[in-house]
């Protein structure tokens, strides 16, 4: 039996981004350690036009159909990785949606020998950032407060930093869908599911990869219910041996947030370039400035319940949320991407901001990094 106690003591370690075990409230400490949360009923996911996995999902059974899930995935990163090679690519990204870094954008991405500097400009922001000896290395910056608008964090992702390394405890689900008539490949993962199974369609903990099944490649992705990346390859365009997308929309709610496109793809200049030298930069710290997001389920009671027992009753309301924890700690540009029960959307709001607080503080010469998250709050409730 799992215990809820055990769960909602949790300490979120991805890609650099650590927050500290968030205060237990009265009523998180009040909880009976029978409750079987794994066993408790959980309401479906809203429709969302944008879903491609509208059928159930068939869990992998063995390491031969786990070892296909996984290498769909990686042949689509394959197909398409910029980064295989040296290369300097632009893009350029429109966002919408009512938030600061809400407008018009320009990246550029450049990569030699080591080398790496990306650029950003757009509403009220311009950086330069500079890795002079390779990304896990020193960073340099015009930039030093570490905190990156939440749009720019969601397209720098959905180029760079889509695909998960699942390890032993990561579920696998497999299903199939449709895009435009073409049939889709997709794999439904949830990291660190640890000994928990799921069933039916797509479930809230869990992440979508759906693959072309005659290209190969990413056709959508969805780090978590209510928002999805969707890539257009319609012009083909070709970097060595690299399929790279025309284009993508980020959708929410079934909105379009963001629209992307590549402007252009070439190699790089040599290392020797101005661009690549350190002049006018400050060293911020070693490690990258940005954190890409996944999806982390958060288990607590609903405001002002009294549990008196174990499952009987209990029932549970889900609130996924979307935002940004900059490097001091500060949670900005929130938004709620799904809801079963909107009067839980404040609750949900104020539990992740006492959740950024915790972060745990980088320590000396550390790159303080903007992380985008995901958390998806299930909100139990026992009726009387």
């Amino acid at each position: 039996m799992v215990k809820f106690r055990n769960t909602a003591a949790f300490l979120l370690i991805f890609s650099g981004l650590a927050i500290a075990q968030a205060p237990l409230s009265a009523q998180q400490r009040s909880m009976p350690s029978a409750l079987n949360f794994n066993q408790i009923p959980r309401p479906p996911m809203p429709a969302d036009p944008m879903e491609l996995v509208t059928g159930d999902a068939q869990q992998v059974q063995d390491a031969q159909q786990r070892i296909a899930a996984i290498d769909l995935m990686e042949n689509a990163r394959s197909l398409s990785n910029v980064r295989a090679q040296p290369y300097d690519l632009k893009t350029s990204f429109i966002a919408y949606g009512g938030l600061a870094s809400d407008g018009n954008w320009m990246l550029q991405d450049t990569s030699r020998a080591r080398k790496y500097r990306w650029t950003a400009s757009g509403p009220n922001y311009s950086a330069v950032n500079l890795y002079p000896n390779g990304t896990t290395n020193g960073l340099y910056s015009n930039q030093a407060s570490g905190n990156l608008p939440l749009r720019l964090l969601q397209v720098r992702s959905g180029i760079f930093f889509v695909y998960p390394i699942p390890g032993p405890q990561a579920s696998i689900r497999t299903a199939a869908g449709l895009l435009n008539g073409v049939p889709q490949n997709c794999v439904l993962v949830v990291i660190g599911a640890g000994n928990r199974t799921f069933s039916g369609g797509r479930n809230w903990e869990e992440s979508e990869y759906c693959v072309d099944s005659k290209t190969g490649l990413l056709s959508q992705y969805s780090p978590a219910p209510g928002v999805f990346v969707r890539y257009d390859y319609s012009s083909g365009i070709r970097f060595h041996n690299a399929t790279v997308p025309t284009s993508f929309s980020i959708f929410e709610s079934g909105k379009v947030v963001a629209e992307a496109r590549t402007v252009s793809v070439a190699d790089p200049p040599a290392a020797t370039d101005p661009m690549f030298d350190t002049a006018g930069l400050t060293p911020v710290g070693s490690g990258r400035a940005m954190n890409p997001g996944m999806n982390l389920p958060i288990m607590m009671p609903a405001p002002g319940q009294t549990f008196t027992g174990g499952n009987a009753g209990s029932a549970i309301q889900v609130v996924s949320l979307h935002g940004d924890i900059g490097g001091d700690g500060r949670l900005s540009e929130v938004e709620v991407l799904a809801s079963t029960n909107p009067a839980l959307n404040q609750a949900a709001v104020e539990r992740a901001t006492v959740i950024a607080q915790a972060r745990v503080p980088v320590q000396p010469g550390a790159t303080m990094q903007s992380s985008e998250i995901f958390l998806t709050f299930e909100f139990i409730t026992q009726g009387q």
